[in-house]
Formats: C-alpha cells, structure tokens, sequence
C-alpha cells in the first residue's frame, strides 16, 4: 500500500504530465497562429508600400528587371487564376535549398502603362517554423523544469504538512491498551490534526476506562465465583458417594460435575490472567529451564501411556533465564498439557532446547491452526470439553510478560510451538 503523501504526488505527477500533453499542440497551435497574423500583416504593409512608392515609377519595360531582382514580389501577366486580395498559403519551390517551402500569400491587380497585371506578395513560413519549434521547445522545457520544480516542492512540503499526521499514526501503533500509558502525540499547527489528535486522545482514554472496568470486573467475578463453585463441586462429590443414587441420576451428577469442574478451571485461569495484568507475579529469580521440563513431564506420562505417544526428549543445552518460577512452570504445563491433550493416537510429542529456544512439537490434527487466533481467549480448535480456551492465551501473557517471543508453525503435519528465551 502506497503512503497517502504518495499518492497525491503521483496524482500531481500525472496531471502535470497531462498537462504537458495538452499544452505543447495548444502552444504550438496558438504560435504559428499568432506567427501567420503577423506574417500576414507585414504582407498587407510591403503591398502598401509597393502601392504608394514603387507602382507609380514602373514601366512595362522594368517588369522583366524587377522580377529577377525582387525575390518576394513579382509581377505577373493578367492570365494567373488565383484569388484575388485575399491572403492564402501557398508551396512554392526553392531553387536554392531545393525543397518546397509555404509561403503566406496575396494576388492583386495592378495596371501598368495602361496594361492589366497582377502583383504577387508573398512572405516565407519557413523561418516561422523554426522560430515556432525553437519556442516551443524553450517554452516546453521551462514548462517541465516548472512542473518537476512543483512537484519537488510539493514533496517536501507535503512531507512537511503530514509528518504530525505520521506522528500520531506512528504513537497509535505503538500504544498497548494493558500498559494504561497514553501516547504523546505531537503538537501541529494544522487545526485538523491537532482536532485528530484531540479526538483519539478521547477515544483511547475511553477505552483505557472501559478496559480496567472489564479487567476488575472479570477479576471481581471470579473471586466471587471461586467459593461457590467450591462449596457447588463439594455437594455434588458428596451427592456421588451417595448411596441410593439410582444409575440415571448418577449419571446426571456425574455431568453436572464435570460441568462444575470446567466452570471452575475456567474460573482460576481467569484469576490467573488477573494477576499477571495486574503484575502481582513481580519476583523473579535465576534458573535452568530443563529442570522445570524435567519436574512437570512425569504429571503427563499416565496420559502419554494412555494415548501412547512417542515422547523424545532433546535438551542439547542448559537454559539459564531470570523470570518468575512459578509462571514459568504454568507456561510449560500449559504448552505440555496442549501437545498431549490434542494428540492423537500412537502420535509423537518432542520436546528440545537449542539456541536458548524451547520448541515444542506434537502431531494431532492433520490441518495447520490459525496462527492469528491460536493465542487468544477462549479459542478453541477442538470439541474437547476438558479445555477452558485459556491455556494458550495464558502462555502468550505469560511470554510477552517476559519479552519472550512465542510463535506457532505447522510442518510434516507437526504443531511446532516454539519459546524464544
């Protein structure tokens, strides 16, 4: 996409040459018209001058003398068969240059010693062509050095004119709605886009507002919901062990149950993101990776076995960061929980560390997963009711908490979720 400064140049840039296009025939047009009227009225003047000055003297006996040494006006026997007073363009050859050349030319009749001839008045355009085609290409040059010398300007100043706007775009870009800081934006002595920056000044401030009410809502919510979801899962564990259950009700405790369970996953990992928004994980402490692979993998084997995957382990170097332990390990088990939990029967799951990176690759579903989507809330790429749609959101949080980079990739039908440290 082309920047909006751009874009108005080039459609500068094609008006001018338009422009250009269009001027060059109307100039030429309008010279040579111009160049003609003139032509045409030194003709009237000379025939004046021949009338007034030169007709009077003349003999029938000179007409052979005048003609030889008068280049441009002639007499003629009363036998030529032209209009008559009336300026018309004529060709006429040059012995000389020997090329036909035109000529702006009058016929009049005169009478010489009592004998009818005609007078020939002729002016060449030969010179006017030149001089037409030097000025026009004078005239089209200085044209396109004013034209190339606008548009240049024009750059510079509409660079000038829209670099708070650039600004602004610039701070908009960079603003992250959960670090609650408002962009700086550049005063403008434009009135639209101090009004612009005024506007989404506004805006941001309103979404600032209504994204802590949702925050502590959320947060309030959970904790509100956290004790009787507890109190809700211990009645019906007792409801369970209850001795004159039939089998159908049972089986609709046993529903309900799982239900509850999954409410009250849901209910904790959204706590949990609470927390980390609000940065109530702050301490931080030095420690190797692997060991923290190594303490969570055996909470997996029993659902490896089940599912019978093939779990290869690579941890070819030690990986020392500085983060909190605790979200630390929550971010590995949720990455672990997911490559077993969507993995298929007799499948692969590997797990290596190389070049201070964590990659994590398990087969499953034979389609590569929305790498835009993979991460949000409550996104769920598969009918297992066991998850809550917030554990991979959970690692993403976790991970840009930390500066980590945190990406996801599908190749030779393997999910390749991949930590940069």
């Amino acid at each position: 996409m082309k920047k909006l400064v751009n874009q108005t140049l080039l459609y500068y840039s094609i008006l001018a040459f338009v422009l250009l296009l269009i001027s060059a025939p109307v100039f030429y047009w309008f010279s040579e018209k111009l160049y003609v009227e003139d032509v045409d009225e030194a003709i009237m003047l000379r025939k004046e001058e021949f009338f007034q000055n030169s007709l009077r003297n003349l003999k029938k006996n000179d007409i052979p003398t005048w003609n030889r040494f008068n280049r441009d006006t002639y007499i003629l026997p009363d036998t030529v068969k032209q209009i008559k007073s009336k300026i018309i363009q004529q060709q006429f050859y040059d012995t000389l240059d020997h090329e036909w050349e035109p000529y702006r030319v009058i016929y009049c009749d005169i009478k010489i010693e009592d004998g009818n001839y005609v007078l020939m008045k002729r002016l060449d355009l030969v010179e006017s062509e030149d001089l037409i085609r030097t000025t026009g290409f004078l005239y089209l040059t200085i044209l396109f050095v004013l034209l190339s010398s606008f548009i240049l300007v024009s750059k510079i100043v509409s660079s000038r004119l829209w670099k708070p706007f650039y600004q602004t775009l610039s701070q908009i870009e960079k603003f992250n709605i959960e670090e609650h800081l408002l962009p700086k934006f550049t005063s403008s002595t434009t009135k639209e886009f101090e009004q612009l920056n005024s506007v989404i000044q506004k805006l941001i401030e309103q979404n600032i507002k209504a994204f802590q009410q949702q925050k502590e809502f959320t947060e309030n919510a959970a904790h509100e919901l956290q004790t009787p979801l507890a109190i809700f899962q211990s009645k019906l564990d007792m409801l369970l062990q209850h001795p004159s259950l039939t089998e159908d009700q049972a089986l609709i405790i046993q529903q309900l149950y799982e239900a509850v369970s999954r409410l009250s996953r849901v209910n904790k990992n959204l706590l949990l993101l609470a927390k980390i928004e609000n940065d109530q994980f702050s301490e931080k402490e030095n420690f190797e990776v692997t060991s923290i692979i190594k303490a969570v993998l055996p909470y997996f084997e029993e659902q490896a076995e089940d599912k019978k995957l093939q779990v290869q382990t690579d941890f070819n170097e030690p990986i020392t960061i500085q983060a909190n332990k605790g979200l630390t390990e929550i971010l590995i088990n949720n990455l672990l929980l997911n490559a077993v939990r969507h993995n298929v029967e007799n499948g692969r799951l590997r797990i290596q560390t190389v070049n201070r990176q964590l990659i994590i690759s398990n087969t499953g579903n034979n389609e590569a997963l929305n790498p835009h989507s993979i991460f949000r809330r409550f996104a769920k790429f598969s009918e297992d009711s066991h998850s809550s749609g917030l554990g991979l959101a959970i690692v993403k949080k976790i991970a840009d908490l930390n500066g980590w980079a945190l990406s996801y990739s599908f190749n030779e039908n393997l999910h390749i979720f991949s930590l940069q440290f």
